[in-house]
């Protein structure tokens, strides 16, 4: 299993999401600190959850983090998150942050 099945598996157990995006990133950061060859490095997450219902932007990202602590210390150089509740997403989509 590949790290960004790894990413999804772990968020989807965790925060029983209604939409999850993971996107490896990690060729726009080729020469930079943290790529290694093969990617895998970088990451990107939008994730809808209710779980994040009443949670502040820190506290969910740290929600994240907890789930994702084996990964990041050792495979993951950088992750950034967008993390909504189903409520703070209009009928297009648009408003993921």
């Amino acid at each position: 299993m590949g790290m960004t099945e790894t990413i999804d598996a772990r968020l989807r157990e965790g925060l029983l999401p209604s939409y999850l995006v993971v996107t490896d990133d990690s060729h726009h950061h080729i020469g930079h600190a943290g790529y290694r060859e093969g990617g895998e490095s970088h990451f990107s997450i939008e994730v809808v959850s209710e779980k994040f219902a009443g949670v502040n932007r820190i506290n969910r990202q740290r929600m994240v983090h907890e789930l994702l602590k084996e990964e990041l210390a050792s495979t993951i150089h950088a992750l950034q998150i967008k993390a909504n509740t189903p409520a703070e997403i209009d009928s297009t989509g648009k408003g993921v942050s």
